[in-house]
């Protein structure tokens, strides 16, 4: 009976700690062939064997996760191959997989919208879905927009032309008659007086710049071999000037500052107005008149550049040196120190009575004892040399050398874009208290490490380098470089705070590339000698070695530091960048474009 009480309750004391058996074994088995089969993204086949898992145990939480999860997956496979099958023209295949995903997952939206979608393409027998063929017109639309009209006159030959006296009008209507063009002009064109013109060898577009400037006037092509002329002033050309708006793509640019930098250049320089960011795809958005934007083209284009980056070699040499040497072959190498004992003979000791009372009342018991320093001052004139007694000192020899060095040898190597500042830090992070803060009057006394606040201080081998590259293969730095270790500890105001030794070093420097140089070589020489023995004895010429001792002490400790520039990549200027372009005048941006080259 109390054996079948132990079983019971050890059974229940299990039943609390272990977790309840929920699965079964088929059913595991079930779900272990379904993870197989989704391992090999076969997520139809993993659906069917977590579905089995489901049947032995349709209360298992594992069962439906899985369950849940190849549902998803099996639909979303189905999906793709849909999409695959669609692009390749397989309308009815592509239909059937839809349907197959819509099927397992009524609830995914993706399924529901890609079947809607193949069906009415199917309807109108078109290879391109709704939202496809809506886009396919758009990119045809944006093929279709045509940019600023280029003036491309019938005549294949330079004219040479002399007029005398003529109208403006005229002057543009022949000019316009030799290079096979027409000319239109506004109905409130004011030709102005009369004027010659003669042009020898010149092209059609060099012909109506070299009219419109005798005539102050402004023309503008409006097609191929059409162009429309009127009065040049601010209106006009607010009137009838094009404009033209692009987008510029960034590619060497990092930071939304240097692409801030660029527009800020651009508005100023090419006078545009309508400028704007768009800072996640690093473009820069221009609306302005043609000359204006290819203008900002140029520019663009020119401070567009990769910059330049340089890879430095620090070199970082710590070098110490600690040698010690005592030589002592003396009889008291310290000095003398001997102590005088006075012990007086028995003869002349005092004796010492002491009573000591017992619990008889009728018992009296008297001891004497004597003191070894107390005499009686009759037996002062008994004393001699054999009361009193010293110690005298040991012969010593002692020879000991030590001679220990260290070196330690740090190289970081350091990449950095030009003009940006770039860190590296080899060490450790110490903590230590930066403040403090009252918890207020009338409170209980609290730990200092309750209220004190704390920051880290960085120590080891810290680096900050600001390279700029040179187009003469200079490189110009400024280093900050700080060597540092904890040195000990000190207690204050109850917190143990490190004492922290730095060597630091920050300049500016300029240097060749591979060129070495040294940034800090410091000599730390400390030189220690002490000597100890008798007065007087220590200074006899030869004896006084056997009264004397000597200690040398010798730390020598070395710092170089040293950096090496290495050009990776230096600025690229192109003789287009270096050379000067024609912008108009002040009042107006006019540029200047070559003929073609034509094609062979």
């Amino acid at each position: 009976m109390r054996n079948s009480i132990c079983v019971t309750t050890a059974c229940l004391l299990l039943g609390a700690t272990a977790p309840l058996a929920g699965r079964t074994a088929q059913g595991d088995r079930y779900l272990a062939e379904g993870r197989a089969y989704a391992a090999r993204k076969q997520w139809d086949a993993a659906l069917a064997s977590y579905r089995l898992a489901l049947a032995q145990d349709p209360a298992e939480m594992l069962y439906q996760m899985a369950a849940e999860k190849a549902v998803f997956e099996a639909a979303d496979a189905h999906i793709s191959l849909g999409q695959q099958a669609r692009a390749q023209g397989h309308a009815a295949d592509a239909l059937a997989e839809f349907d197959r995903a819509h099927a397992l997952a009524p609830a995914l939206a993706a399924a529901s919208q890609e079947l809607a979608a193949t069906l009415e393409m199917m309807r109108r027998n078109d290879r391109l879905t709704p939202l496809e063929r809506r886009k396919h017109e758009q990119e045809e639309e944006r093929d279709r927009i045509l940019p600023v009209p280029e003036l491309q006159a019938g005549t294949n030959g330079a004219i040479t032309l002399t007029m005398v006296n003529q109208s403006a009008k005229v002057l543009f209507e022949t000019v316009g008659k030799y290079a096979g063009m027409n000319v239109l002009f506004d109905p409130e064109y004011q030709p102005g007086k009369n004027l010659s013109l003669t042009l020898d060898s010149v092209t059609p577009t060099q012909a109506l710049d070299h009219l419109a400037l005798l005539s102050k006037s402004f023309w503008k092509a409006l097609s191929q071999n059409t162009v429309f002329v009127t009065n040049d002033n601010a209106n006009k050309r607010r009137d009838y000037e094009e404009q033209v708006t692009r987008v510029f793509y960034l590619s060497n640019v990092n930071t939304p500052q240097e692409m801030q930098e660029i527009i800020n250049a651009v508005r100023s320089m090419a006078d545009l107005q309508r400028v704007m960011q768009y800072t996640t795809q690093y473009a820069i958005i221009a609306r302005g008149e043609a000359d204006k934007i290819a203008l900002a083209a140029a520019l663009i284009a020119d401070l567009d550049k990769p910059r330049s980056e340089v890879v430095v070699d620090i070199l970082v040499l710590e070098a110490s040196q600690v040698f010690s040497r005592k030589i002592t072959a003396a009889l008291a190498s310290a000095g003398l120190n001997v102590p005088v004992s006075f012990s007086p003979r028995a003869s002349i000791q005092t004796p010492t009575t002491t009573s000591t009372s017992t619990t008889s009342t009728t018992t009296t018991s008297t001891t004497s004892s004597t003191t070894a320093s107390t005499i009686p001052l009759s037996s002062l004139g008994h004393l001699s040399s054999a009361d009193f007694s010293i110690s005298l000192p040991g012969a010593l020899l002692q020879a000991v050398m030590s001679d220990a060095g260290t070196r330690v040898l740090q190289a970081p190597q350091l990449r950095a874009v030009d003009s940006i500042k770039a860190t590296v830090k080899i060490g450790d992070r110490q903590p230590t208290a930066t403040g403090s803060y009252s918890s207020g009057a009338g409170t209980a006394t609290v730990s200092a490490l309750v209220n004190t606040q704390f920051t880290y201080i960085d120590v080891g081998v810290n680096v900050d380098i600001t390279p700029r590259v040179h187009d003469n293969g200079d490189v110009s730095m400024h280093v900050e470089l700080e060597i540092s270790s904890v040195n000990g500890h000190v207690t204050l105001g109850g917190i143990d705070e490190p004492i922290i030794g730095q060597r630091k070093v920050v300049h500016d420097i300029r240097m060749r590339a591979g060129e070495v140089s040294l940034l800090a070589g410091l000599v730390n020489l400390q030189e220690t000698k002490s000597t100890t023995g008798i007065p007087g004895l220590s200074g006899i010429p030869l004896l006084r070695r056997l009264f004397t001792g000597e200690s040398v002490d010798r730390n020598r400790s070395e710092l170089m530091i040293a950096i090496v520039p290495h050009i990776v990549r230096g600025p690229v200027a192109t003789p287009a960048n270096l050379r000067g372009i024609d912008t108009g005048t002040a009042g107006t941006v006019k540029l200047n474009l070559a003929p073609k080259t034509p094609e062979r």
